[in-house]
């Protein structure tokens, strides 16, 4: 296997070297995603924790005093306690209109990721096509042609499509498991955007 990438990233060209820079701008995004966005699902729950129960024990004054960080979840729920005085409609607008814009921050890079895994494949393509171009040339123009010298060359050629296949599969996976992370995300801040007016209306 490792001398199989070795003739890869030997043999392959340009392409190859695009392949790589591709992966290695898809991994650096996956890997900074996922630090990032990994601690957020207990943050947020913190955050709603400590703001529900200081609206239940002191009112919306309080809570806004106990929402000091700036995380997304802290930025929500301060939008929509914010305008408390203006009754519980407003808050909700004012709540969910803040989670929207929390939501392109947290899908940030994803398109660099669904961008990788649906290139490389044609990136892969492209370098066969070229090595392949590049041993039908040689032999049109030898004297004489030996089996053996195609069936190389060929081999060689194929390399590029392995290596974009593998990056392909790779980043689409890295991209499924990004987006329902956000997604979930995303749906605790307009969860907690929702039910801000009812804890409100509590006595």
């Amino acid at each position: 296997m490792i001398a199989l990438l070795r003739l890869v990233f030997e043999n392959g060209g340009l392409t190859v070297v695009l392949i790589l820079c591709a992966s290695v701008a898809a991994c650096s995004v996956t890997l900074e995603r996922l630090w990032r966005l990994y601690p957020m699902k207990a943050q947020f729950a913190r955050a709603r924790s400590r703001c529900q129960e200081a609206l239940l024990r002191a009112g919306p004054a309080e809570a806004l005093a106990a929402l000091t960080d700036d995380g997304p979840m802290h930025r929500v729920l301060r939008s929509g306690l914010a305008v408390h005085a203006r009754g519980a409609e407003l808050v909700r607008i004012a709540a969910l209109n803040a989670a929207q814009r929390e939501a392109a921050g947290i899908e940030r890079g994803l398109a660099v990721v669904q961008m990788t895994a649906q290139v490389a494949p044609w990136l892969g393509l492209l370098g066969t096509v070229l090595g392949l171009m590049d041993v039908f040339q040689s032999s049109a123009t030898a004297a004489s042609v030996a089996n053996a010298l195609v069936a190389a060359g060929i081999y060689k050629a194929l390399g590029s499509t392995v290596a974009g296949l593998v990056l392909a599969i790779a980043a689409y996976t890295a991209y499924g498991l990004l987006c329902g992370l956000s997604n979930r995300l995303i749906d605790d801040l307009e969860n907690a955007a929702a039910d801000l007016p009812v804890y409100l209306g509590k006595p």
